[in-house]
C-alpha cells in the first residue's frame, strides 16, 4: 500500500466503452488507486456522447477530442489525433493539478504527453506495455511492420525517459527487449476482480457442452481458426456442443460467412457485445473457454475465465503461456494451427471429469491476480520511484 496520498495522472487512448483489455486494466487500477485515497485523473479519447468530464469509481475521467469512429478498433490517424490532443490538454491540466507521477497505458499513442511533462515539469512517468504497442516481427495488420519501423525511435525515447517500464507478462518483456535490449523492465501482471468472477459447479457430462470465446471480432483474435477447426471436431466428438462468441467488430460478417460456407453455423452463436456486468454469468454458463489469438499482452478474458473455474484452450502467445499450464488447467496450441486447435478442443470436450478438474486448477492458479494485489504493486512501484526522485 502506498504510504502517502499521491496525485496520479493517467493517459490512455482507450477506456470503456471503447477499446479492449487495456482500457479495463486502466479502469480497475484507477478504481483501486482512488479507493486507497489517491487523487486520480485520466485523460482519454472523446467518443460519441460520452461526457467530456465525469467521475467513475472515485477517479476523474477527462475526454479530449479524437477522431474515434469505432468502439472496437482504432485507426492510426485516430490514434494520432489523441496523441496531439492529450499532450496539449495534459500540459495545461498539469499546471493546476501538479501530478506527482504519471501512468501511461501504451507508449504509443499515449506516451507523448507524459514525455513532455517529464521534460518540461520533471514529472516522472511509468509506461504500461499492453501488446500491440510493442514492435513485433509478424504484426496484424501487416502494415504495422512499416509503422513500427517509423515509430521505433519515438517508442524507444518514450521508454528510455520513463521512470519505469512495466510489461504485463514475461513474454511481452522479452519481446520489448528486442526493440530496446538494455532497458530494465518490471513485470506486473494484469488482474481480475475475484469477487465478481466466482467459480461454479460444472457437470462432467452436460446435455450440451458450452464453449465460450470473448474478444473483438478482428483478424488478430483468431476466431477464423476456431471456425475452420469445427468440421474436424465434429468427426472427433460424440458430445453435443455449441460455441458462443461474445464481442463485435469489423470482422463479424466475414466470420458469419465462413461458418455458413463450412456448414458449421448451427454450432456457433454470435451474441455481439455484452455489458461487462453480465460477463461473469456468461463464463459461469460455459464449460470451456477458448482464445485462439495471434498476439496478446496478458488477456483479461483468460484471467476472468480462470476465475470462474474454466479450463482454457488458447494459443501459445505472450501472456497466455504464463497462465495456462498444459494438461493442468488447459491445453495450448500454436497460433494459427487449425489442426492442433481441433485436436485440443476435441480432447477437452471428451475429457469429462478431467476437464472439470482442470477448471478447478484454473481457479486456484488465478487467486494471486486479484486487482487489489496488482494495484498495490503499482503503488509500491510509485513510492519507490518518488522516494528516489
Amino acid at each position: 500500500m502506498a504510504s502517502h496520498q499521491r496525485k496520479i495522472l493517467m493517459f490512455n487512448h482507450e477506456f470503456p466503452p471503447i477499446g479492449g483489455g487495456g482500457g479495463w486494466v486502466n479502469y480497475f487500477l484507477g478504481k483501486h488507486f482512488a479507493a486507497a485515497g489517491h487523487d486520480v485523473h485520466l485523460i482519454t479519447s472523446q467518443f460519441r456522447d460520452c461526457a467530456k468530464m465525469e467521475e467513475i469509481e472515485g477517479f476523474h475521467v477527462h475526454r479530449v477530442n479524437a477522431l474515434r469512429k469505432n468502439p472496437n478498433v482504432c485507426a492510426v490517424h485516430e490514434m494520432l489525433t489523441y496523441a496531439v490532443s492529450s499532450s496539449i490538454y495534459g500540459l495545461k491540466f498539469a499546471k493546476q493539478f501538479k501530478p506527482d507521477i504519471v501512468q501511461v497505458f501504451f507508449g504509443i499513442p499515449a506516451g507523448g504527453g507524459a514525455y513532455l511533462l517529464q521534460k518540461f515539469n520533471n514529472v516522472p512517468y511509468v509506461v504500461f506495455l499492453g501488446g500491440r504497442d510493442v514492435p513485433r516481427p509478424n504484426p496484424d495488420p501487416p502494415y504495422y511492420r512499416w509503422l513500427y519501423l517509423l515509430l521505433k525511435p519515438m517508442i524507444r525515447a518514450i521508454w528510455d525517459n520513463a521512470a519505469a517500464v512495466v510489461a504485463c507478462s514475461d513474454g511481452l518483456r522479452d519481446l520489448a527487449h528486442i526493440t530496446d535490449t538494455n532497458l530494465k523492465m518490471d513485470v506486473i501482471p494484469d488482474g481480475l476482480d475475484l469477487a465478481s468472477f466466482e467459480s461454479t459447479q460444472r457437470k462432467t457430462n452436460p446435455k450440451t457442452l458450452r464453449c465460450l470465446a470473448i474478444g473483438r471480432l478482428i483478424p488478430r483474435k483468431g476466431f477464423q481458426f476456431l471456425i475452420r477447426a469445427l468440421p474436424q471436431i465434429l468427426d472427433k466428438v460424440p458430445q453435443n456442443f455449441e460455441i458462443e462468441i461474445v464481442g463485435d467488430g469489423p470482422y463479424r460478417e466475414e466470420l458469419i460467412g465462413l461458418a455458413r460456407n463450412l456448414n458449421v453455423d448451427s454450432y456457433i452463436r454470435f451474441v455481439g457485445t455484452v455489458p461487462y456486468s453480465e460477463l461473469p454469468q456468461k463464463y459461469r454458463e460455459a464449460d470451456i473457454f477458448i482464445l485462439p489469438s495471434l498476439a496478446e499482452g496478458m488477456p483479461l478474458v483468460v484471467l476472468e475465465a480462470m476465475g470462474t473455474g474454466l479450463p482454457i484452450i488458447a494459443s501459445r502467445v505472450q501472456g497466455i503461456d504464463e497462465l495456462v499450464v498444459e494438461d493442468v488447467n488447459g491445453v495450448l496450441f500454436d497460433p494459427g494451427d487449425v489442426d492442433e486447435l481441433a485436436i485440443s478442443l476435441a480432447k477437452l470436450i471428451n475429457a469429462g471429469e478431467t476437464r472439470v478438474e482442470m477448471g478447478k486448477a484454473s481457479r486456484e492458479k488465478v487467486k494471486p491476480y486479484d486487482w487489489k494485489n496488482i494495484a498495490d504493486t503499482y503503488l509500491a512501484l510509485y513510492d519507490d520511484i518518488l522516494t528516489k526522485y
